[in-house]
């Protein structure tokens, strides 16, 4: 954590951000969006063919959004198996959004601001885990 007032420069606070994310990750999206577009129409309510467009558009890019908070968590090469979770207690909030916002399109389904509220409680998982640092800063050993 940065100490009040001091700036950390765009790549320190994007450090989980997509452009420095290896091919493991990429390809978990790829994998993952369309598994989660189908769970979420199916939390919906299943697949109706008079449904909105824009609910449509909102759900796929909710499924997104989904599969790529989820892949952060996936370890780096050389991490070994252990998971990128994070140093704080918020971090497992990210993971908890991708479930809330399945439960928030639960509850209209094929209601276009009901998958828009939904889309933001992903974004806001996925947000949380692109800002902030997949691992800890080591202490400075006392002198």
């Amino acid at each position: 954590m940065p100490l009040i007032g001091q700036r950390l420069a765009p790549r320190a606070v994007f450090a989980n951000a997509s452009g420095s994310w290896p091919l493991r990750r990429i390809v978990a999206v790829a994998v993952l969006a369309p598994l989660l577009f189908v769970l979420l129409i199916a939390v919906a309510g299943g697949w109706a063919p008079g449904a909105p467009l824009g609910w449509t558009v909102l759900v796929a890019l909710m499924a997104l959004a989904a599969a790529a908070t989820l892949a952060s968590y996936l370890p780096r090469p050389g991490a070994g198996r252990k998971l990128e979770i994070g140093c704080t207690p918020c971090a497992a909030v990210a993971a908890l959004s991708v479930v809330g916002a399945g439960a928030v399109l639960s509850t209209a389904p094929y209601d276009v601001s009901t998958a828009v509220l939904a889309t933001v409680v992903v974004g806001f998982g996925l947000t949380q885990r692109l800002t902030n640092p997949s691992t800890c800063v080591a202490p400075v050993p006392r002198q």
